[in-house]
């Protein structure tokens, strides 16, 4: 045969052997003592959610081959079991191997053949289970030896001693797996040692000092240890702890505090499509739902900056403007804005201004007489107001609707002596400013009718009056 020839043949089988390698989908045998006939379905975490892959029915002994034509992509899979209880596999390179353990104790009688990525996988499980044991006692009598003073330092010593052996254990995987996922998750799980800061003699609140610091240094460097570049951590709970660990336990929760670290970690991310589009939508999501007052200004930045920017390529024009929707109906009202002015009509026939009441604080309240829940706000609302009118306090309440004699018999009824204002035609926009949807309603603002609360409960309101004033 000619060299042209042999070189060709060559190139044929490298490529055939490529295909091989890389497309050859997954074949993964299962045998478990103690099912029959039975549903096993084979599972992956995406983030904080689970989903499934595959199902098969496995014979008398409990035997049985999750197989498919395209390889998995990498991450933490689940055999699920009946009952729901389940053991993990790790997917990666090797894709065809086979598993055997038992019903009881599926980790601990696991065998593992042609993986060295599962081996080593459930060696982790295993050595960590066993820390995790030891060190649960040693905090036991630890708390139990409270009062010996010695004890407790050999059982903290103890402890660190433990730790170390962790952290030993983590640096050779890591050591000997260089661009693994396990060696990645790994890493990624460590969070930053916080150094001793040297404080000056003469600093008036070193404890302070020492803290902030020790926020500071936290901070920037806890996502040190993530790959942003491997996708295969979002098939792992890693990635999503991390993140909400840090938004919700780390950062302090405020939109001052959480805006530029919010920014920051997601242009880390686009190190990789699908992990810039999954830290993104979760960040969204987060703050889309906080509960914590204030919160919505997060929200408000990232939905501009990624999403109605053109950024967020997995979205179509029909969710764009949805999302434009609520950002316009959120914006006005972003706590520290101005509140919306609002010229309405009184009882009387006159009209009235919000920016013209002149009040140390006023409460704005929007409702409907047939609200069950202002059935119970408004009494309360009416009790705080008479407590505190003398030092300042006003209450600019907004009845929604447009039949009058429901509002004038609703006011005469609940004696509500406050400034009491309606719309019919909306020609003030409330519902849009306010971003009124539902009632009861309120916020509070200051003298300059800066908004300091809003959409909170009456506990929050009568609590923070009493604070105020």
């Amino acid at each position: 045969m000619c060299r042209s020839k042999k070189m060709m043949v060559l190139v044929v089988i490298l490529i055939a052997t490529a295909s091989t390698l890389y497309s050859s989908g997954y074949n993964i045998r299962v045998r478990i003592d103690g099912l029959q006939d039975t549903t096993l379905l084979l599972a992956y975490h995406f983030g904080n959610r689970k989903y499934i892959k595959d199902t098969i029915q496995v014979d008398s002994r409990g035997a049985g081959v999750f197989s498919g034509d395209e390889a998995l992509p990498g991450g933490i899979y689940l055999v699920v079991m009946p009952e729901m209880n389940y053991f993990e596999l790790l997917i990666d390179r090797e894709q065809d191997f086979s598993i055997e353990t038992s019903l009881e104790e599926p980790v601990r009688n696991m065998q593992v053949k042609g993986s060295e990525e599962n081996q080593q996988f459930m060696e982790y499980h295993l050595f960590m289970g066993e820390k995790q044991n030891l060190s649960s006692a040693v905090r036991q009598r630890t708390e139990t030896n409270r009062s010996n003073p010695d004890s407790v330092k050999y059982l903290q010593a103890k402890g660190m001693a433990l730790d170390q052996e962790v952290q030993d254990y983590w640096n050779s995987v890591i050591d000997q797996n260089p661009g693994t996922l396990i060696a990645n998750m790994i890493r990624a799980m460590q969070n930053p040692v916080i150094p001793h800061f040297e404080i000056p003699e003469d600093a008036k609140n070193p404890d302070s000092l020492r803290w902030t610091m020790g926020y500071e240094y936290n901070k920037r460097h806890f996502f040190d240890n993530i790959d942003f570049s491997d996708e295969r951590l979002l098939r792992t709970p890693v990635l999503h702890n991390k993140l909400e660990h840090f938004f919700t336990r780390i950062l302090i929760q405020h939109p001052d505090s959480i805006i530029p670290e919010a920014v920051r970690i997601i242009e880390l991310s686009k190190a990789d499509d699908k992990v810039f589009q999954y830290v993104v939508v979760y960040l969204l999501n987060h703050y889309e739902r906080s509960h914590i007052m204030g919160l919505d200004e997060v929200f408000v930045e990232l939905a501009e900056r990624y999403y109605l920017s053109g950024e967020a390529f997995w979205v179509n024009e029909e969710t764009i403007e949805k999302l434009r929707e609520r950002v316009e109906r959120i914006k006005p009202n972003l706590i520290g804005r101005t509140a919306a002015e609002m010229k309405m009509r009184t009882p009387e026939g006159n009209f009235t201004s919000l920016h013209e009441t002149d009040a140390e604080y006023v409460i704005i309240y929007f409702y409907e007489p047939a609200c069950g829940h202002c059935k119970v706000v408004t009494p309360r609302l009416n009790k705080l107001y008479n407590k505190y009118r003398d030092q300042g306090l006003k209450i600019f309440a907004v009845y929604i609707y447009d039949d009058i004699e429901e509002w004038n018999e609703y006011i005469s009824s609940n004696n509500l002596d406050w400034i009491n204002v309606f719309d019919p035609r909306n020609e003030t926009y409330f519902r849009h400013y306010y971003d009124i949807y539902s009632t009861p309603t309120m916020y509070i603002v200051d003298s300059d009718k800066t908004i300091i609360a809003k959409r909170i409960g009456i506990e929050t309101i009568e609590q923070m009056i009493e604070e105020l004033l």
